[in-house]
Formats: structure tokens, sequence, C-alpha cells
């Protein structure tokens, strides 16, 4: 039987360094995020909750995406959006924090093979998404 692994890069390792300690203390973060799929660079600021591997694939952020203003106006919304670790850059760890942990946070990290850091659901309030 082969394993895949995923290699991690100097890039993704520091990354790693600097979200984990936000994701711990629930603080907001910034990054510059070059979407591959439709090409598009733009700031996002997210509530990090989990970084793991995808098997054969890359490592990635999975995150609560927070529209800015003019983001919202064009049509993004609030939600879970997962964001290649190789694309980012330009991090910034915001003095906010969010409090409550979101209902539908899946602390199982939506089918990755090996989870660096997340959020502890067990012991945070939760928060409830009406949709």
């Amino acid at each position: 039987m082969l394993v895949y692994i995923c290699t991690m890069t100097p890039h993704e390792q520091q990354l790693i360094n600097t979200i984990c300690p936000a994701i711990q203390s629930k603080q907001l973060i910034r990054f510059w995020y070059l979407n591959m799929t439709n090409g598009i660079r733009d700031w996002r600021t997210v509530e990090p909750y989990i970084i793991g591997s995808i098997p054969r694939k890359y490592i990635q952020l999975s995150a609560w995406f927070i529209p800015t203003a003019e983001q919202a106006m064009v049509g993004q919304k609030e939600n879970w959006r997962t964001y290649v670790l190789k694309n980012i850059s330009d991090l910034q760890v915001l003095d906010k924090n969010f409090a409550l942990i979101r209902q539908d946070f899946d602390p199982l990290g939506y089918g990755m093979k090996e989870i660096f850091c997340s959020v502890n659901k067990e012991s945070q309030p939760v928060m409830k998404i009406n949709r």
C-alpha cells in the first residue's frame, strides 16, 4: 500500500506557526489570498478554526469568512471557506477575537488526514447559525 504524505514548505510552516496561536486564542486573521479557481486576489478576514492536510493534495485552513462591506456589495457572504496555505500571503493576526464557536464547525477537519491545530470545541460556548 502506498502512503501519500503532503510535503510542507517553509512558507506553509511559517503560516502554521503564526495561525495556530491565533486559532487557540480565537483571534481573527487577515491575509491576501489568490483563489486558483477564478484567479481573483483579494483580502480575506476570517475566524480561523482548523489547519490540516488533505490526502495527496495540500495543507489548508478552514475558516469562517467575514466579508468587507465592498465584498458584501458584490455578493460575497459570510460562510465556511477553505484556504490553501500556499496561496496565502501578507498574513496579519488582528486584535479582535471571536468568542463563540460556530455550531456547524467540524472538529474532525472536513476530510483532513492530519490536523495541525484546531479550536477546542468541547470547552467553548457554541454559536448557533440561523439560515
